[in-house]
């Protein structure tokens, strides 16, 4: 009878430290992840970032002009990409140069009636946002 109720003690305790456990590493509130997410994705974007020549270099090539309108929509894209990174990121996914490759090709498909302007702008676009990925490595080390 003792062994009985030293394994259901023991049941017991093991219960209690999982229990423990569970609660002191449960994921953060919806609110707190998504102001992670949220400040992560800033924090990306800062670091990818270029010089006011190269930026205006690639506004037009992507949208043949360099106006307000094409770099607020170029960093649109920018920002959801960061976004979408950070959020991969938060969740424990691994981002290696493919995954990075395709959630940009995911998103500028999402943005790709934006670029209408250029014929092929979508594919400047992504091809500038692809060589975005050792600034975006580093920032996530």
């Amino acid at each position: 009878m003792a062994k009985g109720i030293n394994v259901f003690l023991a049941g017991l305790f093991g219960a209690a430290a999982g229990a423990v456990g569970g609660l002191l590493l449960a994921p953060k509130s919806g609110k707190e992840t998504r102001e992670q997410i949220s400040k992560m994705a800033a924090d990306l974007a800062k670091s990818v970032k270029t010089e006011v020549k190269e930026s205006q270099a690639r506004l037009k090539d992507i949208y043949g002009e360099t106006t307000e309108e094409a770099k607020r929509k170029y960093e649109e894209v920018r920002n959801t990409l960061m976004g979408k990174v950070a959020l991969l990121k938060t969740t424990g996914k691994e981002i290696d140069r493919d995954k990075y490759v395709k959630v940009v090709d995911d998103v500028v498909a999402d943005f790709k009636t934006d670029m209408v302007s250029t014929k092929d702008g979508a594919e400047k676009l992504a091809k500038y946002l692809k060589k975005d990925w050792e600034k975006v490595k580093k920032a996530l080390a």
